[in-house]
């Protein structure tokens, strides 16, 4: 009796460590929600020369904007202080470390991920035949 008791807990305890197991979070931050432009630039050499995004004064901040269902939303503010906004939508996609947005008037762009964590996101893109790096943080 002693031995069917320990072996019953063995395979409740052993069942609970799997569940547990199959229950962890996945360590992927998601590109879901808003993001500020906060850095542009490019690599020289071995060195990345990135300057501060510059944002309309006295308005919004610009941002993009990653919805679940796969839409984005780039966000723009203009008119020295008249706080215009202007919309370009499109649609996203991630596939491994790769960002793949489409807009319509610019057709489908893709750039790699430097870096993705829970306030930064780093991309790597092509821009006129030119590397360029932008940076985003959270919003």
């Amino acid at each position: 009796m002693k031995k069917l008791a320990i072996a019953l807990v063995s395979v409740l305890a052993l069942g609970t460590v799997m569940s547990s197991f199959c229950n962890v979070p996945s360590n992927e931050v998601s590109l879901v929600g808003k993001w500020k432009y906060y850095q542009e630039g490019k690599r020289m050499s071995k060195a990345e020369l990135l300057f501060s995004y510059e944002h309309e004064e006295k308005c919004g901040n610009d941002y993009v904007e990653f919805f679940e269902d796969g839409k984005v939303n780039d966000v723009f503010y203009y008119g020295s202080g008249n706080c215009e906004m202007s919309v370009d939508s499109g649609t996203w996609k991630k596939e491994e470390n790769h960002l793949i947005i489409n807009f319509p008037y610019a057709g489908e762009e893709t750039g790699e991920i430097l870096l993705l964590d829970a306030t930064t996101l780093k991309v790597k893109a092509e821009v006129e035949g030119k590397e360029v790096i932008y940076i985003y943080k959270k919003l």
